[in-house]
């Protein structure tokens, strides 16, 4: 049996076009949320994201997401003189997310970190451990540092969990376009459109079972 009717189907699902629009969706809400953004902010909050499970210099290290968001974070504490809190996954007694971070901030990137806090292992739970160091700190507005495309379901959890905390969320950098202006190249197959693709699916429905949960137990109560 010919399997030619898959060629279409392949250029379609390869095309950055197919990514480009649900990225837009999910990162439009920050494109405006510069240094100036943060100037009220009292503290800087830096979201795990995964070490990797080896690495030349001493495994295990940040990924190549955690790092981006930690290498911001520094950026924002050079240019504002707040400090940090990281928040990040402690299952690994020697190698937590968070210790790895703050090592990395410090000893590579010349920031301090004030905070550590090691037992969340989720985005919901980095939210739920953040609010009790911030409660008792006094602390009531915060820069959120992630990756772009993950803001949405950050901020969402931060805003639900963090109860009444002022949340600035703020990424580096942003992979769809602002405008949206599409090109030519958007329509021609893209091998890189397969990780940007991942990358929405995983966020996109992550955020929906959450909100679809806080519905059914909002609704339920």
């Amino acid at each position: 049996m010919s399997c030619w009717w898959l060629l279409p189907f392949v250029w379609i699902v390869s095309m950055p076009i197919t990514y480009a629009l649900p990225l837009f969706w999910l990162e439009k809400s920050f494109f405006h949320n510069t240094f100036k953004s943060i100037k009220k902010s009292q503290l800087i909050v830096i979201l795990g994201g995964a070490l990797t499970q080896s690495s030349t210099m001493n495994p295990p290290n940040l990924s190549r997401n955690l790092l981006e968001r930690v290498r911001f974070g520094a950026f924002l504490q050079r240019k504002s003189n707040l400090p940090i809190l990281v928040t990040g996954c402690g299952s690994h007694p020697q190698y937590s997310e968070a210790k790895k971070m703050k090592e990395v901030l410090e000893e590579e990137f010349g920031a301090k970190v004030a905070y550590v806090e090691e037992q969340s292992n989720s985005t919901k739970e980095n939210a739920l451990f953040s609010f009790e160091i911030l409660k008792k700190r006094n602390i009531s507005t915060i820069a959120l540092v992630s990756n772009s495309w993950h803001l949405k379901r950050a901020n969402y959890l931060f805003e639900k969990h963090t109860f009444g905390i002022e949340i600035v969320p703020i990424a580096d950098f942003f992979y769809a376009n602002q405008k949206f202006e599409t090109e030519l190249s958007d329509f021609l197959p893209n091998m890189s459109t397969f990780y940007y693709q991942r990358r929405f699916y995983c966020e996109i429905v992550a955020l929906l079972v959450y909100r679809l949960r806080d519905r059914y137990l909002t609704t339920k109560g």
